[in-house]
């Protein structure tokens, strides 16, 4: 994390955030852990998004953030919390995926997992196939993602190469939306 960025203009001191440092978007959801397609806020993305929005969270709840970490809602004035071992009823998401479109086809990847969005399933061999060259390059350069059936698309870095089955256990995942 930057730190703060102090600095004297006309006999006032200016205190701004490092560029790096921004508000995310972000969802509420039951239990510890987030959907498919969606990542725990960070600490330091909880404390930028919250330091000026705090009544965005409801109000009583406390809810787990990465590196088991948790942020109290207003009633503690979002007050944040390192090595919460609680077990605690909501978690706080920040989005993990990309959308893309071919053709009219809308296609997610998603990071961190091998899981489609709600509404999305992994896209076929042959789509992926017929689409390579423009999919490849939302894998990630150096990325491989599993696709349906089992198999694999590699990024740009790899060339992206196409594998009708990969038993590796892959970080990303291609999908397609559901018609």
């Amino acid at each position: 994390m930057g730190a703060l960025i102090c600095g004297l203009v006309g006999g006032v001191i200016s205190l701004s955030a490092p560029a790096e440092a921004q508000a995310v978007e972000f969802g509420v959801y039951e239990g510890e852990t987030c959907p498919a397609g969606y990542t725990p806020l960070l600490p330091v993305d909880a404390f930028w998004t919250f330091v000026a929005r705090c009544d965005e969270l409801p109000y009583s709840g406390v809810f787990r953030l990465a590196d088991g970490s948790s942020i109290d809602g207003p009633w503690n004035n979002c007050q944040q919390h390192a090595n919460d071992t609680r077990e605690l009823d909501y978690v706080l998401c920040k989005p993990n995926y990309q959308l893309f479109d071919i053709g009219g086809t809308t296609f997610a990847v998603v990071r961190g997992g091998d899981q489609c969005l709600e509404g999305f399933e992994h896209v076929d061999f042959a789509t992926a196939s017929a689409y390579s060259d423009e999919i490849c390059t939302h894998v990630g350069y150096w990325g491989i993602a599993r696709i349906g059936g089992g198999g694999s698309i590699d990024g740009v870095g790899y060339g992206c190469g196409i594998r009708a089955t990969d038993s590796r256990e892959l970080g990303d995942a291609i999908c397609v939306e559901i018609e």
